[in-house]
């Protein structure tokens, strides 16, 4: 917290955007000298942000300025945001750390499937290769054909992309065969959760590492990334802050539990956040890597959006119900939470039908009274979208 009160003492957020946001829940921005006097300053939400021009947030001069870019807009109307030559550097600096602890290096070829459009994330994974010094080619519509003629005619050897396109490779026996050939020896998959039993597939299925790599439009990415242990994200601490905090209260967590992450990044940043409660579900970790780097990690569950609280109070992920889809083979579902009580597993009537243990890990994992199966052609599952929903909640 130190750090963020250094920031906010060096101007940093010194923005009408912040300083009247501040005003109006009581706090003088100038003033906040000690941790009591932090927790006071009022947090900033996306509503705030879309409410406001890319200008109204920023101090930088026109000359200073890399770009502007946009959200993906998944969750409502695009957002945009100034982002700097400071920050293109930052983020640079940000890569070397991750990438070079998991083998990335210089003279390798990566290949970006996904659309490449306003929102940052896209340009931030061009950025990344062009900070490792490597060649890089584009697939903008990553169908598995798209995908097969990339790999099987460039010597790809690290991809980037989102957990869903990498694993449509395992569809069928053929496709797999494909990448587990190929020369791809890492995929570095972030915009959404990824659990054990994905990974697994994928390592299997590409017969290379699977990394996670986390990133925010209004910061950039990765913000944090794993290492060689595959367990959590390092960040650089010196550069953000993070607070885990109550979803209700605002209040924070005992350390290790799981809470809203709410983000203060610690450079002279083109859009500076500043205590952004971000909506994700997150705890830090507090063991040391068994990697030995020095840089604290935190896990990440999903955003609250997607997950779901029980009545008990305990939230659940849908991270944490794909751990036992996946593992069970259902490649495709989403499952249904019903007022009643009940569930329902909808999942592709083509693939693997659920086995009665299944049902009952779930059933345990939701305190649900039951839980029931329902096939359907993959085509008319609501499935669809860049961020499908898996975990969706009916009549509450």
């Amino acid at each position: 917290m130190k750090r963020a009160i250094d920031a906010i003492q060096k101007g940093y957020f010194n923005l009408a955007f912040y300083t009247d946001h501040c005003k109006k829940n009581g706090v003088h921005l100038a003033d906040v000298k000690t941790e009591e006097q932090f927790l006071k300053i009022p947090f900033t939400v996306k509503e705030d942000l879309r409410n406001t021009s890319a200008y109204d947030r920023t101090k930088t001069d026109p000359k200073d300025i890399y770009g502007v870019y946009s959200s993906n807009g998944t969750t409502g109307k695009k957002t945009f945001y100034v982002h700097s030559w400071k920050d293109h550097e930052k983020q640079a600096e940000f890569v070397r750390t991750f990438y070079s602890a998991i083998g990335m290096k210089h003279g390798g070829l990566g290949a970006i499937f996904g659309p490449i459009g306003s929102p940052i994330m896209g340009h931030c994974m061009m950025w990344q290769f062009h900070a490792m010094q490597m060649g890089m080619t584009l697939c903008p519509m990553p169908s598995p054909e798209n995908i097969i003629d990339v790999i099987q005619n460039l010597p790809v050897t690290d991809i980037a992309t989102l957990p869903q396109v990498a694993s449509v490779m395992a569809s069928k026996p053929e496709w797999q065969e494909i990448a587990a050939k190929s020369s791809v020896e890492r995929l570095i998959l972030g915009g959404d959760f990824l659990s054990d039993a994905r990974r697994k597939l994928l390592e299997e299925t590409w017969n290379a590492k699977v990394y996670n790599s986390f990133g925010m439009s209004e910061v950039f990415g990765p913000i944090g990334n794993e290492c060689t242990q595959q367990a959590g994200f390092h960040y650089p601490d010196k550069d953000l802050y993070i607070e885990v905090v109550s979803p209700e209260t605002g209040e924070p967590v005992p350390k290790g539990e799981v809470g809203v992450g709410v983000y203060t990044t610690l450079w002279e940043k083109g859009f500076p956040l500043l205590r952004y409660w971000s909506g994700d579900l997150i705890r830090i970790i507090q063991e040391p890597c068994l990697c030995g780097s020095d840089l604290p990690r935190f896990e990440y569950f999903g955003r609250m959006t997607d997950c779901v609280k029980l009545a008990n109070g305990t939230w659940i992920s849908p991270k944490q119900v794909e751990e036992y889809t996946l593992s069970a083979g259902i490649l495709h579902c989403q499952v249904q939470l019903h007022k009643d009580g009940s569930a329902c597993l909808v999942y592709d009537e083509a693939g693997v039908k659920p086995a009665e243990q299944l049902f009952q890990q779930l059933k345990e994992l939701l305190s649900c009274d039951e839980v029931t199966g329902q096939p359907m052609p993959l085509e008319k599952m609501e499935l669809r979208g860049v961020k499908p929903k898996y975990l969706v909640e009916y009549g509450k």
